[in-house]
């Protein structure tokens, strides 16, 4: 499953794109998809490189805490003692 990130502009560029600040990284995330201008400090919920929503202080903070909260789930495949390979194109049916 993917999840969008809560993550805060830090600068507006001319051409549709914003530097965001997402915990130790920065984004470029395109604005095609979200109404309205932004300017920086806005909190915005990006996925996939695209703004999808602009978000309240606190909404962000709610957001950022309550995934930050959420354990993360071992991925099942790591469980498998056997090395993973894929499967040869002549095997695959």
């Amino acid at each position: 499953m993917c999840l969008g990130e809560v993550v805060q502009v830090v600068e507006v560029t001319p051409d549709g794109v914003v530097l965001a600040s997402a915990e130790t990284r920065t984004l470029q995330i395109s604005l095609l998809a979200l109404d309205g201008p932004v300017a920086p400090g806005d909190w915005v919920l990006a996925h996939s490189g695209f703004a999808l929503a602009r978000l309240s202080a606190a909404e962000a903070l709610e957001a950022r805490t309550l995934r930050g909260s959420v354990p993360a789930q071992p991925d099942p495949r790591s469980s498998d003692p056997r090395p993973s390979s894929p499967v040869p194109m002549e095997a695959a049916p």
